[in-house]
């Protein structure tokens, strides 16, 4: 009995310890945290006047951005269509 709780011992710290080598892994977000407020920094730094600058934005105009956005919003609802009919089709 003593061998066989001293092999379950010996197992569960190898198990033990093999989990918490691939848990200090570190991951994507945890790599760029706080880039967002770095870039924003560094920005604010490399022109401090941009805050005065009262001009609009140039970009897409109303309608443009208009239909973009509904484009946008209707690629989900064609989504959830298609996904219905497929499991109507299975049934």
């Amino acid at each position: 009995m003593k061998k066989f709780s001293l092999y379950v011992s010996v197992l569960g710290t190898c198990a033990l310890l093999a989990g918490c080598s691939t848990w200090q892994q570190e991951t994507l977000s945890e790599q760029n945290w706080g880039r967002s407020y770095q870039t924003a920094k560094y920005n604010q730094i490399l022109n401090p006047d941009a805050g005065k600058n009262l001009k609009p934005v140039e970009g897409l105009s109303g309608k443009a951005a208009e239909n973009s956005v509904e484009k946008y919003e209707g690629s989900f609802k064609e989504k959830s269509t298609q996904e219905t009919v497929n499991i109507l089709k299975l049934q």
